[in-house]
């Protein structure tokens, strides 16, 4: 009885801090604001400060940027958005738990067909250009902060005469037909027109090393990026990380188990 019982005050000890850390990083993220309002109600004496230094210590302080990178286009309405997400919704990975988090940032500047439509090695007229938003023009470099670009990235076929068409795996004219009439199915008409709608959609997506990787299925230097960004991508840790381990442990320390 004694063991465990110590066995539980050790682990509590390295369990507490890392709770109360856990907590910190959470205020950081959805309330950055509150810690700028705490230390606004106990500003330095000002007595010896010039009048600039007393303007800032009046009323609240400038609120803290976003602990995350918020793409403000994500939710923002677009004329040329991918068809896919009238079904699947603007975060539409739901079923790998492990990286589902990454892959849904990905669709706030990139298509769902450039991962869910494959492109042939042998076939010199498949591309990819970004889209804007807005306009639907197409690019190879789109100007923008990082993470958060006014187009999105396509996939796209170099007709004979040098322009460039989006590729639409899905058809938009039969995925509205199908929102249209989809209350009318039965389970057996559903999984069928399911089958027909996604007839060209890939059986294996691309993956995160497929392109983060020196080389990748994406050229990035043909979409406009910096060589400096280029290398970041290509050796991205988290892509290899995700590639390489199937399964993340916790220190034993902190896993309370059945003691």
């Amino acid at each position: 009885m004694k063991s465990k019982l110590s066995i539980f005050f050790i682990k509590a000890i390295f369990a507490v801090p890392l709770f109360l850390l856990g907590l910190w990083l959470l205020q950081m993220l959805y309330a950055p604001d509150t810690a700028a309002l705490k230390s606004a109600e106990t500003p330095k004496p000002i007595e010896e400060e010039g009048i600039f230094r007393k303007i800032l210590t009046n009323g609240k302080r400038r609120p803290q940027p976003h602990f995350h990178i918020v793409d403000e286009h994500v939710d923002q309405p677009e004329p040329y958005q991918p068809i896919c997400i009238s079904c699947h919704g603007t975060f539409p990975h739901s079923k790998e738990k492990k990286v589902r988090s990454l892959l849904n940032s990905h669709t706030g500047f990139m298509a769902c067909a450039v991962c869910h439509y494959r492109k042939d090695p042998a076939d010199e007229t498949f591309s990819f250009v970004w889209v804007d938003r807005v306009t639907g023009a197409t690019s190879r470099q789109a100007d923008g902060e990082y993470g958060k670009y006014p187009a999105k990235i396509f996939p796209a076929r170099i007709t004979a005469g040098g322009s460039e068409t989006i590729i639409h795996p899905v058809s938009e004219k039969s995925a509205r037909e199908f929102l249209e009439l989809k209350d009318q199915f039965t389970p057996d008409h559903m999984a069928q027109a399911k089958i027909k709608l996604h007839e060209q959609i890939s059986a294996k997506p691309v993956f995160c090393i497929d392109c983060h990787k020196k080389d990748g299925y994406l050229d990035f230097k043909n979409l406009g990026f910096s060589q400096t960004r280029i290398n970041h991508l290509a050796s991205s840790e988290v892509a290899g990380m995700i590639g390489n381990y199937e399964t993340f442990y916790l220190p034993e320390v902190i896993d309370f188990g059945q003691n």
